[in-house]
């Protein structure tokens, strides 16, 4: 009743295996449904989290909880991947539906995880998984108390820091990084991840980018007065496909707006 397979599942396909061993993680709820009701709920997932990584070589570099889903950044170095997540999200999803009287799945399954093979793109998703708070206006990522993000800062009995801070150069600079990403919030341009994001997530990251009066007005404007805009939302890494979808313009119109740029 409680495991983790959920509705709109994906297809079951192989997973790719990374010759770097790191991975980007998403675990959703079931239907999208919300998988965190209160604190006591977050503190019992990190919790499980912290336990899996004494029972697997497996590292977390990078964590976010949501209301419906987790975001993780890790390092898999004995191909512990699948197990390591079956036991958190199976332990979890007995508790929180005994909790709550849910009937039915609350992970969907599989879970959706992509290959981390160089350092630009592990960077990317470590701020992007911090950013995560921001698009969706709950509050600076810094102020969340749900991620790792002040594990860079003061220190954590799991999370797994040093990496990036020698790649960025400490904790100062770490700050600095991590502060653009309200502005660069979608994932890293080659991330599979993008196909995944939700019309609501895009409009988040949009109206952080623009305004939300704004992406209201974009199609009453002129092309030159939409112009600087579009450029704005394609700095922030919009695809055309993806400005046509949160502003309702027609691909030839952004298409000429942005060959105009």
């Amino acid at each position: 009743m409680a495991t983790s397979k959920g509705g709109r599942d994906m297809p079951h396909t192989a997973r790719k295996r990374s010759e770097s061993a790191f991975y980007h993680v998403v675990t959703k709820g079931a239907g999208d449904q919300v998988i965190f009701e209160n604190s006591a709920d977050r503190v019992l997932y990190l919790q499980l989290l912290e336990d899996a990584t004494d029972s697997f070589k497996v590292q977390i570099h990078a964590y976010c909880l949501m209301s419906n889903h987790v975001h993780l950044l890790i390092r898999d170095m004995d191909r512990d991947l699948s197990p390591f997540m079956k036991q958190i999200n199976e332990r979890y999803a007995m508790s929180f539906a005994k909790n709550v009287g849910r009937i039915g799945n609350v992970f969907r399954t599989p879970f959706w995880s992509e290959a981390v093979e160089n350092e630009s793109y592990y960077l990317s998703a470590l701020r992007y998984i911090h950013a995560n708070p921001e698009p969706a206006g709950i509050c600076s990522l810094a102020d969340y108390p749900w991620s790792s993000y002040k594990a860079y800062l003061e220190g954590s009995s799991f999370v797994t820091t040093g990496l990036a801070l020698d790649l960025l150069g400490g904790a100062e600079a770490f700050v600095e990084f991590g502060s653009y990403g309200a502005k660069y919030a979608l994932p890293f341009s080659g991330s599979r991840l993008r196909r995944h994001l939700s019309p609501d997530e895009l409009w988040h990251i949009a109206c952080e980018a623009v305004g939300r009066d704004v992406i209201l007005e974009l199609r009453k404007m002129e092309q030159r007065e939409r112009q600087p805009y579009i450029e704005r939302l394609a700095t922030a890494g919009f695809t055309q496909r993806e400005i046509c979808r949160v502003t309702g313009l027609g691909k030839n119109v952004v298409h000429r707006t942005i060959e105009g740029l």
